[in-house]
């Protein structure tokens, strides 16, 4: 390979692939971040919600720890399979 065109164009080809994959690990990280805001703000609603109608309902019972786990292990999954490109960065 000693044409000095070829290696620049497979230089190029190796920059452009380290690009995509840089934007790709940038959208995989923001949208983990999106689902982490989003679980908390939503269990922080239930929960809200919960503390509100216990003394109206006089039911005490923590029925927001069903939606808190249910939702918690997809976020978990979602983060495993999202953990190299999160660690990465």
């Amino acid at each position: 390979m000693d044409d000095p065109f070829e290696r620049a164009a497979i230089r190029a080809e190796m920059d452009r692939e380290r690009r995509r994959a840089a934007r790709k690990a940038s959208g995989v990280k923001t949208g983990f971040r999106i689902h982490a805001a989003v679980f908390v703000g939503v269990q922080l609603l239930l929960v809200v919600i919960w503390a509100l109608t216990g003394p109206v309902n006089g039911d005490w019972y923590p029925w927001f720890l069903y939606p808190l786990a249910a939702w918690g292990v997809g976020l978990v999954a979602h983060y495993t399979s999202v953990r190299g490109a999160i660690r990465r960065g």
